[in-house]
């Protein structure tokens, strides 16, 4: 797949833009929900989904860079740009993964049939 470019323009500001924000808003609806339950019960299916869209597009940031970066010439300061970027898809995948905890963790819990 060629992350490269959409419509023969650069994907990355698109990519990158999205992650800027996606990421701490991710992170921000996770410290809310945790704080208010309420909030957890209302964007219950919401914030497993929110993480995924944000892990998603971390990944596609991530392979545009390295796209972007075989293009363009070697630096030290475009090794630790990349270094950094790479380095996110681990919190990334933390934060799904939370994502998907906290909605476990909201579900309402049944009894058992021999109770």
């Amino acid at each position: 797949m060629n992350v490269g470019l959409i419509n023969g323009l650069p994907g990355r500001p698109l990519f990158v833009h999205g992650a800027v924000v996606l990421v701490p808003l991710t992170a921000l609806a996770l410290v809310v929900c945790a704080l208010r339950p309420s909030a957890a019960r209302r964007l219950s299916w919401v914030l497993p989904v929110l993480g995924l869209i944000t892990l998603a597009l971390v990944v596609l940031t991530t392979e545009s860079g390295e796209w972007l970066e075989e293009r363009v010439q070697e630096s030290v300061l475009l090794e630790e740009h990349a270094e950094m970027g790479s380095g996110l898809t681990p919190w990334a995948i933390a934060l799904f993964v939370l994502m998907v905890a906290r909605l476990a963790a909201a579900r309402p819990r049944r009894p058992s049939p021999g109770a």
